[in-house]
């Protein structure tokens, strides 16, 4: 696989994840409940993971 088409994938992926992260936030919102509260933690998890796997590239 040429290494463009692997860099576009990967954004793709990375993209895609962080969306459903977002939703997964968005939408345990609006109720209230330890259950939806541990659904928030776990998207809020998520994009802390995106975020080290960026910055870990440049460090």
């Amino acid at each position: 696989m040429k290494e463009s088409t692997r860099t576009a994938l990967l954004v793709a992926a990375r993209t895609l994840v962080a969306a459903a992260c977002v939703a997964l936030v968005v939408t345990a919102r609006t109720t209230a409940g330890w259950g939806h509260l541990l659904v928030m933690l776990a998207g809020l998890a998520g994009l802390l993971a995106l975020l080290a796997a960026y910055n870990r590239r440049f460090r």
